[in-house]
């Protein structure tokens, strides 16, 4: 689905973590341990496994990327290889806050990326007094390009909607009320 510019009702969809480059990744080949490797996804965001080469996996869910190497295993090589893969070492994966927050900058999301935009409003003081929770902007790359998309945080504290899954780089820009 595209999403429009200014949309945030598909900013609440996404929350299964995502690979990143630089995560070590754990995987583990059933019948043939000897493909057992840990492996650090590039900067491209790929791996280099055994009999299939390079591989991308940057974006992809734990579960998708389990699939995809299967399926290439599979492929020419084994016989229903069982692939599992586990995320050893998260890649630091930050976001940051700008505007009117007590305490604006880069800070570290939740261990497996899974933070909110509530979360991110606390890591950072909190909202100042002038600032405008009805206009809170998230910029965001996706696809090599910059989305940005606006959330009323009101609704959000008020329960009206629900609170709102960030993504590693996200841009959170809280802008100033003017009354």
């Amino acid at each position: 689905m595209k999403l429009a510019p200014e949309d945030s009702s598909s900013l609440e969809q996404e929350t299964e973590y995502l690979i990143n480059p630089k995560d070590v990744l754990d995987i583990q080949i059933y019948p043939d341990a000897e493909l057992n490797r840990e492996i650090v996804v590039s900067p491209k965001g790929t791996i280099n496994f055994p009999l299939v080469g390079e591989v991308q996996v940057e974006g992809l869910s734990i579960a998708n990327a389990e699939r995809k190497l299967t399926a290439l295993l599979e492929k020419d090589y084994l016989v229903y290889p069982q692939v599992h893969i586990r995320v050893k070492e998260f890649h630091t994966l930050t976001i940051s806050i700008l505007g009117e927050v007590n305490r604006p900058g880069p800070y570290k999301m939740g261990q497996e990326g899974e933070t909110t935009l509530l979360e991110a409003i606390a890591m950072a003081g909190g909202f100042t007094t002038i600032a405008n929770i009805k206009k809170i902007k998230i910029i965001r790359m996706e696809g090599g390009e910059k989305k940005s998309y606006q959330v009323n945080g009101e609704d959000v504290l008020k329960g009206k909607r629900k609170d709102v899954p960030l993504k590693p780089n996200d841009l959170i820009m809280v802008e100033q009320s003017w009354f």
